[in-house]
């Protein structure tokens, strides 16, 4: 086994959202080169629009799956809290929590201890859908995962979740 060398620990630069096959070592990335945002946002516009046009195709909503799994695995989360846990705003995941219960994927009640409070809770019909969403976005993943062995992909999401906690 060949010893690796900083260079290729490093992807090749390429233009967000670009087909570069072929190109990449022709384009420069000047000073974003040494932003974490930039690459980890390149990587995520990747992945997020391939899953996001695979959903469209099924007919589910853009951010669906996501909340869909914390609701499974927060059984009563407020809404409130599930928008803060899930970074999204209020109003757009009211919008995302009316698709779901209009296909029969949710419901939501008024919170016994807090009447202002909505909790959300999954259905069957729900737990389905997830496992379909689920399965979409592992094999959105796939080619992603395949460029690190399991040991480095173990790492890596330890070093993301360890910035994720500083950033708290």
């Amino acid at each position: 086994m060949s010893r690796r060398t900083p260079k290729d620990l490093y992807a090749e630069p390429a233009p967000p959202g670009a087909s570069v096959r072929g190109m990449a070592g022709q384009f420069s990335m000047g000073v974003l080169d040494e932003l974490l945002n930039f690459r980890m946002r390149r990587i995520r516009n990747c992945l997020t629009e391939k899953y996001r046009r695979e959903t469209l195709k099924m007919g589910q909503r853009a951010g669906a799956f996501s909340i869909l799994a914390l609701i499974d695995a927060n059984p009563g989360i407020a809404q409130i809290d599930l928008a803060r846990f899930a970074g999204y705003d209020q109003t757009a995941l009211v919008g995302i929590i009316d698709d779901m219960e209009s296909k029969g994927w949710t419901t939501r009640t008024r919170d016994p201890a807090d009447r202002r409070r909505h909790q959300v809770q999954i259905t069957d019909a729900g737990r389905e859908a997830l496992a379909v969403l689920t399965a979409a976005a592992i094999e959105n993943e796939r080619e992603a995962r395949e460029a690190l062995s399991p040991e480095e992909l173990e790492v890596f999401r330890i070093w993301l979740d360890r910035i994720y906690r500083k950033l708290l």
